[in-house]
């Protein structure tokens, strides 16, 4: 018998097998977007690089921090601290930060210093604008670069020892260890070996032998101990010159060709003898005029009611100016610690300061532009009483003061009101250079009385 046509039951039969190779088909086609999705995240994480933990692990002093530029400062008091992407660091007055870094760096910042951790994944990236750092960095095949920014440029390293120190008139880095790479904003690039620095100022960008000074400032010398102690690497000349190795010369000479017995040889090394008890000679006679130096220079520290006022006296001999310094402890150096310059012809200076029970330390330099510090005064140390109520600001016209040709940190710090260039990037405010200013972050203004920028 022959079965009538249906045609419901003709397409229902032949529209299943179609709707689902559809389904199947679609997907497929989210299978695909996923995994394309999925390789493309792989190789984005895998070409970011692996992420390296920062972590504060020691202080000295009032350290503060923050988060990124719009957050409020913090002083910090638990260690260790985990350092993120983006946060920033200050240190204030007779303070230092110490940092380890799981690539096996370590970084430590000095007195009035300011950084921020740019990056931390694929590669090491700090932002210095103020103050000094001291790095140690590791060899790492997991990290691409490692790199100080300032504001000319950036310094690159593998696995170098380095310090980076910016002053208002210049930034001098110092190879230690290896090499690095200096890569300026104007497209030039320089390059410095352990045992020459790096020097960026108004005259131009130059790479030059470290000198013995260098090295032998109370910041650099101290970590060049502790980098000693901790087994970390220095070149051997570089320790030489900060007097922490004795110099090593080569006296050995070949046989003279026609002198079986050796007698130029001999001669050669006699001369190099002599040559080498000159210059010990040289040296001692150094050493000797500025400890006499030293020693005519007397001064006396007394308060008043607007602050501490120094009083020296001797013979000023061949400088052209004084540093009076102004620290936490007995062995005060320029420029590692707080000063003021004055004229040669200064008998006193008045540093003006609030009274707070403290006891500071003072101390003057006689200082010449070519060869820096050429004898300092003893060291005098004062408790400041707190009856005293004025804050430590400078008063041009007091009889004291009135030839004061520098102000603050360091030279050529320009005034603005109570504070100036360095005190401001040093207290976390922003300098600005046409109107004097000096700017803080949202929502804080500059307080004279504690030095800093603090919340309205």
């Amino acid at each position: 018998m022959i079965q009538a046509y249906n045609p419901r039951s003709f397409s229902h039969s032949h529209q299943r097998p179609v709707k689902l190779g559809k389904t199947i088909e679609k997907w497929f086609l989210y299978l695909v977007v996923l995994g394309i999705a999925g390789v493309s995240l792989y190789w984005f994480i895998i070409g970011k690089g692996k992420e390296f933990e920062v972590n504060l692990i020691a202080k000295k002093g009032t350290v503060e921090y923050r988060e990124n530029e719009g957050a409020e400062w913090k002083t910090i008091e638990n260690l260790p601290l985990k350092i993120k992407s983006s946060s920033e660091i200050r240190t204030m007055a007779d303070s230092e930060a110490s940092f380890s870094i799981t690539d096996g760096s370590r970084i430590k910042l000095g007195s009035f210093s300011r950084i921020v951790l740019s990056k931390n994944q694929g590669e090491i990236d700090w932002v210095q604008t103020d103050g000094n750092s001291h790095h140690q960095t590791a060899k790492n095949a997991e990290r691409k670069s490692y790199k100080v920014s300032i504001s000319d440029g950036d310094f690159e390293t593998v696995g170098t020892a380095f310090e980076v120190k910016i002053r208002d008139t210049e930034t001098v880095a110092l190879v230690l260890k290896n090499q690095l790479k200096a890569s300026y904003k104007d497209k030039s690039t320089a390059e410095a070996k352990a045992g020459e620095k790096i020097v960026i100022d108004p005259l131009g960008k130059k790479v030059k032998e470290i000198e013995d000074q260098d090295l032998k400032d109370s910041w650099t010398l101290a970590n060049l101990m502790d980098d000693e102690k901790n087994n970390l690497p220095i070149e051997e000349n570089v320790l030489a010159k900060a007097g922490l190795r004795e110099q090593i010369t080569d006296n050995s000479q070949p046989d003279d060709i026609g002198s079986p017995d050796g007698s130029a040889q001999n001669s050669q090394q006699a001369d190099n003898n002599n040559e080498n008890n000159a210059s010990k000679n040289t040296n001692n006679n150094i050493n000797q005029e500025n400890a006499a130096q030293s020693s005519k220079i007397t001064l006396q520290a007394k308060q008043s009611t607007n602050g501490v006022l120094l009083e020296w006296g001797g013979n000023q001999g061949n400088w052209e100016a004084w540093k009076v310094l102004k620290g936490g402890g007995a062995e005060l150096t320029y420029p590692n610690d707080s000063y003021r310059t004055v004229p040669k012809d200064a008998k006193s200076y008045l540093w003006e300061m609030s009274g707070d029970n403290n006891t500071y330390y003072f101390r003057v330099c006689a200082w010449s532009a070519d060869k820096g510090c050429v004898g300092y005064s003893n060291s005098e140390s004062l408790t400041t009483s707190a009856s005293n109520t004025t804050a430590e600001t400078v008063n041009e016209n007091s009889n004291a003061n009135s030839s004061v040709t520098e102000n603050q940190e360091s030279e050529g710090s320009k005034k603005s009101g109570v504070t100036t260039r360095k005190k401001c990037e040093g207290s976390g405010g922003h300098w600005t250079e046409t109107t004097k200013v000096c700017k803080c972050p949202p929502k804080e203004v500059f307080v004279s009385s504690v030095g800093r920028c603090q919340k309205k």
